[in-house]
């Protein structure tokens, strides 16, 4: 079972996706560092449209999956 994205996540893949890339596997550190430094920059206020994702996805995961419990 896939454990939900959490907002960051979430972020990541709409930065790749409007930046139009289909990242190599060199270009994905970079592409992960530059959303981790735009991420670490946003308010809280222009991070919420991610964070609502976040908890509906893990909403939903949580109905569907009710008896759940990460384990590495």
């Amino acid at each position: 079972i896939p454990r939900p994205r959490n907002a960051f996540i979430l972020f990541r893949c709409d930065f790749v996706h409007q930046r139009k890339v289909n990242p190599t596997e060199n270009e994905d550190n970079n592409i992960s560092r530059a959303a981790g430094q735009l991420w670490s920059q946003m308010t809280l206020l222009e991070k919420q449209p991610w964070l609502r994702m976040a908890q509906r996805e893990k909403e939903c995961h949580a109905l569907l999956y009710p008896n759940y419990k990460y384990s590495p």
